[in-house]
């Protein structure tokens, strides 16, 4: 990932967005508002799981998991990760996937013997991202989707691993032991940052997020979470075959890539080449990184990426494919 700096409002002066700067260089506190939270007990929760999500939960569940839940067609319906939390399994999705996730796991969850628990209202999330986050949280070391209790001014919360789009962790608990947490990391030297110092990450690495550029629409392959979500050599789930003669007979109508522009498009702008419409742009960073603001869009395949793309009147470069 680049080197994040500058704000779109200030574009082209010498001052440096302080989110962004802790990101790189620090640490930033960033709530996450309004994310989905299920907490799953029973006989075999991960079994359950494992059966109608497109990765594969480990048995013995010491390592948590990303996936998706597909429909029968095999569009997306949520992604989400899943944790490790004590006794209990943890679902965790994107504000706009909770509504399906829930209902999709509540059909499944009587036949397996296992009680679902809505915890999206009591819980909240706090991400605290940057090279120095470990640091905050008395050296703390975990890989993606591990997890471990920690304490913050005498409270415990659920710290899982994060790789991107920048290092770091969220800080899963009670909303009220959340925001005294937040306060206290701020102390300790964490930077307080909003959403648009994450969001500008997310797009700088070309991490697709469930609600903007994934919906309910969209195949897995178009995406690319392929690698991240899809394990091909599990057993079924609903919309497994369509993943797979996707990946193994052909290819997708658009692909997600990540482009960048010195205009500040929006999201929903189409992108033309040679006067025909051959894309949509489905994020935008808020905030510009060295005069260039970076975005998210599907690409029809038929677009010949060596040839001059434009969105709302202004040249486009494709910096890459998402996957």
């Amino acid at each position: 990932m680049r080197e994040l700096r500058e704000n779109p409002r200030e574009a082209g002066t010498p001052h440096e967005n302080p989110g962004l700067a802790a990101l790189s260089r620090g640490a930033a506190a960033i709530e996450r508002p309004g994310r989905g939270l299920l907490r799953l007990r029973g006989r075999d929760p991960v079994g359950m799981l494992n059966a109608v999500l497109t990765n594969e939960v480990p048995k013995d569940f010491d390592l948590g998991a990303y996936a998706l839940l597909l429909n029968p067609k095999g569009r997306v319906q949520a992604d989400l990760r899943v944790l490790k939390a004590d006794d209990a399994v943890l679902v965790d999705t994107e504000p706009e996937g909770a509504g399906a996730a829930r209902e999709i796991l509540s059909r499944y969850a009587p036949f397996s013997r296992v009680t679902l628990e809505d915890l999206s209202e009591a819980w909240s999330v706090l991400g605290l991202y940057g090279p120095l986050a470990g640091d905050l949280l008395d050296g703390l070391a975990l890989t993606e989707h591990r997890t471990a209790e920690v304490e913050i001014g005498g409270e415990a919360l659920l710290a899982v691993g994060v790789a991107a789009p920048v290092p770091g962790y969220d800080l899963l608990g009670p909303s009220e032991t959340v925001a005294h947490a937040l306060r206290g990391l701020i102390e300790r030297g964490a930077t307080p940052a909003d959403l648009d110092a994450y969001e500008t990450a997310r797009i700088e690495a070309g991490i697709p997020r469930f609600g903007a550029d994934i919906t309910p629409e969209n195949f897995p392959g178009e995406a690319g979470v392929l690698e991240r979500a899809v394990n091909f050599a599990k057993g079924c789930y609903p919309g497994q075959e369509t993943v797979a003669r996707m990946r193994y007979r052909g290819h997708p109508n658009k692909t997600l890539y990540r482009i960048s522009s010195s205009n500040v498009p929006e999201a929903g702008t189409p992108v033309f080449q040679a006067g025909k419409s051959i894309g949509t742009i489905t994020s935008v960073a808020p905030l510009r990184v060295n005069g260039e603001t970076s975005a998210l869009c599907y690409l029809s395949r038929n677009a010949d990426l060596e040839s001059p793309l434009t969105a709302a009147g202004s040249e486009v470069g494709v910096l890459g494919e998402v996957s």
